[in-house]
């Protein structure tokens, strides 16, 4: 794969937008699906600001460099 591929094309993770019909939708559009991992924190620690990370949006178009959540689609 080429390096200004975007990585998410391949990645179990990624749920793009389509069409009624199916298809990959023209915009691109589409959302990562990883999700932070869900911890147990003792009682004397506590999360700072948000309690979950934000964003999310991913595009067939967009170059990204490696993902460190990267996991390839299984081949059925």
């Amino acid at each position: 794969m080429s390096d200004r591929r975007p990585q998410c094309l391949e990645c179990k993770f990624a749920d793009w937008q389509r069409t009624a019909a199916g298809k990959l939708h023209p915009s691109g559009d589409g959302r990562c699906k990883w999700e932070f991992p869900k911890i147990r924190l003792p009682v004397s620690m506590y999360f700072f600001g948000s309690h979950t990370p934000s964003g999310g949006h991913i595009n067939r178009r967009d170059e990204w460099k490696q993902c460190p959540q990267f996991q390839p689609e299984r081949s059925a």
